[in-house]
């Protein structure tokens, strides 16, 4: 009998034990999962920025964005009876606890001093149309707020014109 509760006791921390690490692994597996989409979510806002160059007779200072995208994951939004909303937006994400909304800033011109040199045959943030690749040194900032994955952001820096 005593030999029977034993094997019933350690079959039992066997299987909490268990239980603990699929749980621990499913919550890893959704942080990562909510952590590849805010990269994705920032990547978008950058090709987004970029691609608004390419508008005939637009300047480059005056891209903005300011973008809500409905996602169609998690339960939170669902519950309210409103979707969840990632914020696709230029400018720097806002610090804890600051209620004003960010401000939303362009693209801007920086000096071309301020940016080091390539080398002969690399060609890295150029957009134009490969022909006197001279242009202007610009900077933008995009970020991504997700009310369950938090806040990330992008800075980068490119060339464009001639």
């Amino acid at each position: 009998m005593l030999a029977s509760l034993i094997i019933i006791g350690v079959i039992a921390l066997v299987t909490v034990a268990t239980l603990q690490l699929a749980n621990i692994s499913k919550q890893q597996a959704a942080k990562d999962a909510r952590s590849l989409s805010q990269v994705a979510c920032v990547e978008a806002a950058r090709q987004y920025v970029l691609s608004r160059l390419r508008l005939f007779g637009a300047p480059a200072t005056s891209i903005t964005l300011d973008q809500a995208i409905v996602v169609g994951t998690g339960s939170t939004g669902f519950l309210s009876g409103r979707s969840p909303q990632k914020q696709m937006r230029t400018g720097h994400v806002t610090e804890k606890g600051i209620n004003d909304p960010p401000k939303i800033t362009s693209v801007v011109p920086i000096r071309a001093g301020l940016v080091g040199g390539a080398k002969a045959g690399e060609r890295s943030n150029v957009v134009g149309t490969g022909v006197g690749l001279g242009g202007s040194t610009y900077r933008a900032v995009v970020a991504c707020t997700d009310p369950q994955a938090g806040d990330m952001e992008l800075e980068m820096t490119f060339q464009f014109g001639q």
